[in-house]
């Protein structure tokens, strides 16, 4: 098994940045994953979950992720250096016509799970399992559940291997780097939404719950799956991985275990 994709997401909700290596932070963070956020007047998070209009943005980063071009619809693109947050709070506001900012977390960024704040991880089988069920490309899934990691070289759901029951974790490699498996990550309303206009996919939540509870393997750890609306592995980075890199084509390893 193999590394065979990294996605971060500079802006937290936006489209991604493909990359060949990816950094760890202090805090056991992806470098530059979910560094951004965009928050409204009230102090809470505008995303996918909150507000479907987030679909209809295209953002487009330079490689060292330091500049942001931005389009919606018919509209002119504008490229922003993603430290000028006043002039990115601007163009938001405008598209969402209410104030918006643009806040910053340099060292953990932004993740869903504070308790399993590292990297998500999936398989490449599994996403191709996913997406037949909809007769979907992978891409549009992969867009769909946004995880940061995926490998290739095992059978679908292999990365069902990586959790144990509550509390407990399972240790693993990518490269040099050491991770913790932590649980299946719960999903929010945005994956049954097309990626591109926020339009709902009828009954999609239904169709994955029955489809994901059908082929869940039988090893799989059951007491995580109180619904079945989960996929990928929640994750941390070990302590003292600080610096490390993963790359592309990095084994991914998990020790007494065989795919």
């Amino acid at each position: 098994m193999q590394l065979s994709r990294i996605l971060i997401y500079p802006i937290k909700s936006l489209d991604p940045l493909e990359l060949r290596e990816a950094e760890v932070t202090a805090l056991g963070a992806l470098r530059h994953d979910r560094e951004w956020a965009l928050i409204d007047e009230r102090g809470s998070f505008v995303n996918g979950k909150s507000n479907p209009l987030v679909h209809r943005i295209r953002a487009r980063y330079s490689d060292d992720a330091r500049q942001v071009t931005l389009s919606a619809g018919e509209g002119a693109t504008e490229t922003h250096a993603l430290d000028d947050a006043i002039s990115l709070s601007a163009w938001f506001s405008q598209f969402f016509n209410e104030p918006i900012r643009l806040i910053r977390d340099e060292q953990q960024g932004f993740p869903d799970d504070l308790k399993a704040n590292g990297p998500t991880l999936v398989g490449e089988l599994s996403l191709v399992e996913v997406a037949s069920w909809f007769g979907l490309q992978r891409d549009d899934i992969r867009r769909r559940f946004r995880s940061n990691l995926e490998f290739e070289g095992a059978p679908m759901f292999w990365e069902d291997r990586l959790f144990k029951k509550a509390g407990e974790f399972v240790e693993f490699r990518i490269g040099k780097l050491n991770l913790l498996g932590v649980n299946p990550c719960r999903r929010c309303a945005v994956p049954a939404r097309d990626p591109d206009s926020g339009e709902i996919t009828s009954g999609f939540q239904k169709r994955f719950m029955q489809e994901r509870e059908r082929t869940l393997p039988a090893w799989a750890e059951r007491s995580h799956f109180d619904h079945f609306y989960r996929f990928a592995v929640n994750t941390r980075i070990a302590p003292g991985q600080l610096g490390k890199r993963i790359r592309i084509g990095d084994p991914v390893f998990l020790p007494g275990l065989k795919p």
